[in-house]
């Protein structure tokens, strides 16, 4: 053999001929140990592994791409002041704004049907809307009205329901620039609030944009090709019928062609574009081309309409019943405070109404002025992506090409997979031992994942089990150090297992390097997959998963261009290396340390109002192992090439358990505050119920009054125990009650039995309420062979839910709401369906009725047998009624970090 000539490449799985004055490779398990000193001379120096303080970096690499997202997250506009308006009379003025949002909320809260909505809210309306109208200037025009629909419409909203309402009222604008025009832009708030809640987010802040928007419109130079309709909606908190008045309704609703619903489940912060469309992506394009500081995601509307996310706002309503396309925006941020006496005008940050404003405004003009309003139903091409990114750039396209970009971008992983396995000689294995070696290192990255969620699962089920789940509910940093943590120590113990079993097949190459580079192939298969799955079920946030294909495939390509150009021609690794690898994952990185943020703003307040079957740590443990493991699968494989990982994994187990037990033992694992800067209250519903059970001859059988005890977290009700000595008395509604009455015999305001399933009944005095709810069978005639009409009258108070139950047998064939389309809620004993209707007002009404149609069985005897169980509740959320003197003097014992929400209700069952 010539001195200084290349011995030819190891490859384990192949056998080689001996060749002469070549000795013969060494077997594939063989020791690297084993090698004899003529043949190690001949072998290239390997990669040294990483020095710990990698770690250290790769640590300051996340936290500054998280804190760029808060950087981002926190960043406001400077709200601008009166005294900027006469430099700059077009630009939106937050001053102004805040002036007509304290003024509503200094009404109070403004439930539908109560003094402050229906007379006060409405007045504040109108004199405003006259003031600016006084003061309009040609070509420009206002007209406004004040709207008292009556309807009835089905909405599949938790449990569904079949809502029925008469006199509630909207304040309609609208505004003319020029020469009257036939379309119409539509801007939506709604001005009622829950009952103890001022609503200044949710949503009197949208209607007080609205109100500056028209003031500057109408004083502005700049005329509009189309109308702008501003709808003040004065009932959404009750089910939507608001929106559902006007679109149906009134004369102005055929001008609509497109709109613009404001909304909230927050307090200030940035406002969200969390739906769009269906099928117009002109909508987000012109949000996208005009809005001066964009926040909008695909991935917030595919989560928002999956249903996750308990809620559903107007916009359902002007896409189902007007057909129109149009934008929902909501403030997100502070969740803690939405529905609660913490939603004030001081909650919302300087800036954050400035910031709505501005792009309001701007979107406001555009559509206004945009010549595709005329024609939007020949506008419609699919649906669209659409992402910001850091709040100064949205990228938009159409659906179809995002499909077309990701099967791309799946066909080049796929090559460049088989490229690597063609290659597998540079490895110094064959192509079937490296075709093994990534089924291993798939079947190691599942049991990682599987090790991640299984140590989540445990701290979960041991917090939840010593009644300190939650503790995170205040304070989010714990989430690292309880759940993120646990899912490093458990990818990084696994990891570790598995290295020195694969590392013997590489002895020729670059051991440890070699198997990293193994588990980030896998890392872009997983994401590959991913990408294909959503992409065949046309889902838009398949985007998100294309990227984490795209970027790392470049960023390993020009990598391996510099260190890996042949088998003969191999570098060194260094922290180039890793710095190629740290730049090419930044943009999905902070992509999805985005998502990452927005779900726990998003989610945790949520959290608090979830009902207390299911352990919110284990919702919250297992969201964070998924972003954890999609965040840093492509770093984690580094822990490979990184000496003294056990190092690494000491300080993850000591912070884990440290965490656990401050957690458990001192007040750091309580998960309410009364802090007024900052407040995450305990939520309590609790309704002052009297109750009332008739036979079917009219008699009374039974009457008891108490609190019904609604549970909305898993906390509820052991955390008040000390603190109201009379919920030591509570009994729990048990399946006995359930199967006896109609919706376990509560009041059921909301129809969401199957998601609050644990609650309680607590023996008190009977409540003082002026008109109880009743119901009455006023007549019973028969429609048909086998078929009978039953009319009844119903009186109340302003918000009455009815829900009845056909006898076995028994089917309903029609009735008097929604045109006879029949919507069924969950089933009752012996399988019978279930029907709810929840009726509102909103100034005062007389009496009102409704029939429905039944189909009985041949055995039926008219005057014997039941037809249906009806029960019929009145709800009192304002006024006098609302609560009487012993219960203010209950509610008066909870602790100021617990938010007790309560009115009192009328239950009456009867059998018809």
């Amino acid at each position: 053999m010539i001195f200084g000539e290349r011995l030819p490449p190891k490859i384990v799985g192949i056998q080689y001929q001996e060749l002469p004055g070549v000795p013969p490779p060494a077997p594939e398990t063989q020791s690297n140990d084993e090698f004899d000193a003529d043949e190690t001379k001949y072998k290239r120096k390997p990669s040294d592994k990483l020095s710990p303080w990698y770690v250290l970096v790769i640590l300051a690499y996340c936290l500054s791409i998280y804190g760029l997202v808060l950087l981002v997250d926190q960043r406001l506009p400077v709200p601008l002041t009166l005294s900027d308006a006469p430099h700059q009379p077009e630009a939106f003025i937050e001053e102004r704004a805040r002036l007509y949002l304290k003024q509503l909320t200094r009404v109070g809260p403004r439930p539908a049907g109560s003094y402050e909505n229906e007379v006060l809210t409405v007045d504040f309306l109108k004199r405003e809307i006259q003031a600016i109208q006084e003061r309009t200037p040609e070509p420009h025009r206002i007209l406004w009205d004040i709207q008292k629909p009556r309807g009835s419409f089905n909405l599949q909203f938790f449990d569904g329901v079949t809502h029925h309402y008469r006199n509630i009222q909207n304040v309609i604008v609208k505004f003319e620039s020029g020469l009257p025009a036939p379309d119409a832009l539509l801007v939506n708030c709604h001005f009622d609030s829950v009952p103890e809640s001022p609503g200044a987010s949710d949503d009197a802040v949208s209607c007080a944009i609205m109100l500056e928007i028209l003031s500057i419109l109408s004083q502005s130079n700049q005329t509009l090709r189309h109308n702008v309709v501003f709808l003040f909606n004065g009932a959404e908190e009750n089910l939507l019928p608001g929106s559902h008045g006007f679109i149906t309704q009134h004369e102005w609703a055929n001008e609509v062609r497109a709109f613009v619903n404001l909304e909230a489940c927050g307090a200030g912060g940035r406002e969200l574009v969390f739906q769009s469309g269906p099928n117009h992506p002109w909508m987000i394009e012109a949000y996208g081309k005009v809005a001066v500081h964009p926040f909008a995601s695909v991935i917030g509307e595919e989560i928002f309409q999956s249903g996750i996310i308990p809620g559903d706002t107007d916009f359902r309503i002007f896409r189902d019943y007007g057909n129109i396309p149009g934008l929902d925006i909501a403030y997100m941020k502070n969740g803690y405070v939405y529905h609660t006496k913490y939603d004030t005008e001081e909650m919302i940050p300087p800036g954050s109404i400035q910031r709505a404003g501005d792009n309001i405004l701007a979107l406001v003009r555009h559509l206004a002025n945009a010549e595709i309003l005329s024609h939007t139903q020949d506008a419609k091409d699919g649906s669209v992506v659409f992402f910001d990114i850091l709040g100064m750039l949205l990228v938009h396209y159409p659906e179809h090409l995002g499909y077309v970009i990701n099967l791309i971008v799946v066909g080049f992983s796929l090559a460049a997979t088989y490229r690597k396995i063609s290659k597998s000689y540079q490895c110094g294995v064959s192509k079937e031992v490296y075709i093994r070696q990534l089924g291993y290192s798939w079947v190691i990255q599942l049991a990682a994942a599987i090790t991640a969620f299984v140590l989540v699962t445990m701290i979960a089920t041991l917090l939840d089990a010593f009644n300190h789940s939650m503790s995170w509910y205040t304070r989010t940093y714990l989430i690292f150090f309880l759940y993120v943590c646990p899912t490093l120590f458990a990818v990084i113990a696994v990891f570790n297992f598995a290295l020195p079993r694969q590392r013997k097949f590489f002895q020729f190459a670059d051991g440890a390097w070699v198997i990293e580079s193994l588990y980030f192939e896998v890392s872009r298969l997983i994401w590959t997959l991913y990408t294909l799955v959503m992409t065949l079920l046309r889902l838009k946030s398949s985007f998100l998963c294309m990227l984490w294909v795209l970027f790392p495939l470049i960023g390993r390509t020009v990598s391996e261009r510099f260190y890996d150009r042949s088998a003969a021609d191999k570098k060194p690794k260094d922290w180039k290396w890793v710095a190629i690898l740290l730049i090419s994952i930044s943009f999905p990185m902070l992509l999805n340390m985005k998502l990452m943020h927005s779900a726990f703003v998003m989610f945790i307040p949520i959290m608090g109002r979830s009902g207390s079957v299911l352990n919110p740590d284990l919702i919250i443990g297992y969201k964070t192992v998924a972003l954890t493991l999609g965040t840093l699968s492509f770093l984690c494989p580094l822990t490979m090439v990184v000496r003294r990982t056990s190092s690494i994994l000491t300080a993850l187990y000591m912070t884990v358990i440290l965490t656990c037990l401050a957690v458990l033992f001192t007040p750091l694992g309580f998960p309410f505050s009364a802090d007024k800067s900052f407040p995450t209250p305990h939520r309590d519903l609790i309704i002052h119920t009297s109750r009332e059970f008739y036979d079917q001859s009219g008699s009374m059988i039974k009457t008891d009054a108490g609190y019904f005890v609604f549970n909305l977290d898993r906390h509820s009700p052991k955390v008040l125990f000390k603190h109201v000595p009379e919920y030591f008395n509570l009994v729990e509604i048990g399946d006995l009650e359930c199967e006896k009455h109609l919706f376990c015999g509560m009041p059921i305001y909301y129809p969401c039995t199957t998601m609050l399933k644990i609650n309680h009944w607590l023996p008190a005095r009977a409540p003082k309420m002026q008109h109880k709810a009743t119901v009455e069978l006023v007549t019973t005639e028969s429609s048909g062979s086998h078929q009978y009409k039953l009319l009844f009258r119903v009186a109340g108070p302003d918000h009455i839910g009815i829900y009845f139950a056909p006898e076995e047998n028994v089917q309903l064939i029609n009735w008097s709401f929604d045109e006879g389309h029949i919507l069924t809620g969950p089933i009752w004993k012996d399988n019978r369906p279930t029907h709810y209707i929840f009726y509102s007002h909103g100034l005062s009404m007389s009496t009102w009725e409704f029939w429905i149609e039944l189909k009985v069985p041949r055995t039926f005897v008219a005057g014997v047998s039941p037809f249906l169980d009806l029960a019929v509740t009145g709800h009192y959320l304002h006024g006098h009624s609302m609560k009487d003197v012993n219960f203010k003097r209950f509610l008066a014992q909870f602790p100021d970090w617990s938010f007790p929400v309560g009115w009192t209700a009328s239950y009456a069952s009867y059998k018809f």
